[in-house]
């Protein structure tokens, strides 16, 4: 364990795991391959497995082999090119025989949490699909922060507690661009050790705003899905131009433990994202009750 003077275990935060690689038969027909139309584009702790696997129910939504494939927001992945990103989606035949079957259209799917953070990410989707659509789920970002760093103790990414890990938060971000096991083109200790700076949806939704069509982007809150799936299942479904369906089993994954925030640092977390949040609900033209 490289354990440096920032709390956190380099050799598992710069590791690089890979929950599927997809087979040689997949590999050797990329070229017959999909590419998916809609996705889950995060953010991380915020609902999206929940969410994610709630729409793949729908039969007209055609599932990647893995939920997290982390391409177009990974340099390193998505430098490998296309080659290596379609082998996680069905053929076109699957498809094509799958619209015959329910006489109406399908569309695949990927939910890599890491989507909205990627400064690259709008415009390499763009390039590849024109016509995306995706889904961003928000979470209030001071629930999403511990959230996140209950997970990151959990994998054995996080040596701190939480008020010390947030006051280290931009010194790591820094080493994760310089130090010497680091990926150059990623930032590992943002993505797993950035607890503060990924609740800041209002910065990362701007940038899509600012090349992606407006009409193709839906934000939604984690708060209503839980409350009231249904009705944000038939949001989407309206937003994807798809069937509404009422007979899906709607499970709440990837529940962390129970431990709670002290109040002091709750009030402070709420103070620090206020002015965020309000830029947010300006841009959105609606309010999500954080």
């Amino acid at each position: 364990m490289q354990k440096n003077s920032l709390l956190y275990d380099a050799e598992k935060v710069y590791s690089r795991t890979i929950d599927f690689t997809p087979s040689t038969f997949c590999k050797l027909t990329a070229s017959l391959r999909c590419m998916p139309d809609f996705f889950i584009g995060g953010v991380q702790k915020g609902g999206t497995t929940s969410l994610y696997y709630s729409i793949i129910q729908h039969p007209q939504i055609i599932a990647a082999k893995n939920k997290e494939i982390f391409y177009y927001g990974t340099t390193t992945n998505y430098l490998k090119g296309l080659n290596y990103y379609k082998p996680f989606f069905a053929t076109k035949v699957y498809q094509y025989f799958k619209q015959i079957k329910l006489q109406k259209p399908t569309f695949c799917i990927e939910g890599s949490t890491n989507t909205i953070d990627s400064k690259e990410a709008p415009s390499r989707i763009l390039k590849d699909n024109p016509n995306a659509k995706i889904v961003f789920i928000f979470r209030n970002p001071v629930e999403r922060a511990f959230s996140h760093y209950k997970m990151s103790v959990k994998r054995g990414w996080e040596l701190a507690g939480f008020e010390e890990a947030l006051a280290l938060e931009e010194q790591r971000i820094e080493d994760g661009h310089s130090h010497p096991i680091c990926d150059p083109n990623h930032n590992y200790a943002y993505q797993r050790l950035g607890y503060l700076s990924r609740g800041v949806y209002v910065n990362h939704l701007k940038r899509w705003y600012a090349e992606f069509p407006k009409e193709n982007i839906l934000v939604t809150e984690s708060e209503t899905f839980f409350k009231n799936p249904q009705q944000t299942f038939n949001e989407i479904c309206d937003f994807l131009k798809i069937e509404r369906c009422n007979t899906i089993n709607f499970q709440k994954l990837n529940e962390g433990e129970s431990k709670k925030m002290n109040d002091s640092v709750v009030k402070k977390l709420s103070e620090y994202y206020k002015p965020f949040n309000e830029e947010l609900f300006e841009l959105l033209g609606k309010r999500f009750n954080w």
